[in-house]
């Protein structure tokens, strides 16, 4: 969770493997809250972290890309946390060595 003076400005929810949540409360954008959040995870999180944006988020795809994310599938239909319609997400994934993540691989 990120505050500022005492406020929620956003949160993030992730595993070691798997980035499910990255929200920044839109009063707030474009001042950084999105980029300390993903650099959070980042830093938490294993060799390997996947997400996933609905197609047509342009700020967030252009986030996680110069995050060093990149798309791995685009897929249509019912998806993870938005089954209730029809929607367009890509996947994205951002592979760093052992080295680049805080927690060590386990092998």
């Amino acid at each position: 969770m990120l505050e500022e003076q005492g406020k929620v400005r956003g949160f993030v929810a992730f595993t070691r493997e798997e980035l499910t949540w990255l929200y920044v409360d839109p009063a707030h954008y474009r001042r950084g809250y999105g980029r300390q959040l993903l650099q959070h995870a980042i830093k938490h999180s294993g060799s390997i972290l996947k997400t996933q944006v609905l197609e047509g988020n342009a700020p967030a795809l252009a986030l996680y890309v110069s995050a060093g994310f990149q798309v791995t599938e685009r897929k249509s239909g019912s998806l993870v946390g938005v089954d209730s319609f029809p929607a367009v997400g890509l996947l994205l994934e951002l592979r760093q060595s052992p080295a680049q993540s805080n927690i060590e691989e386990s092998t």
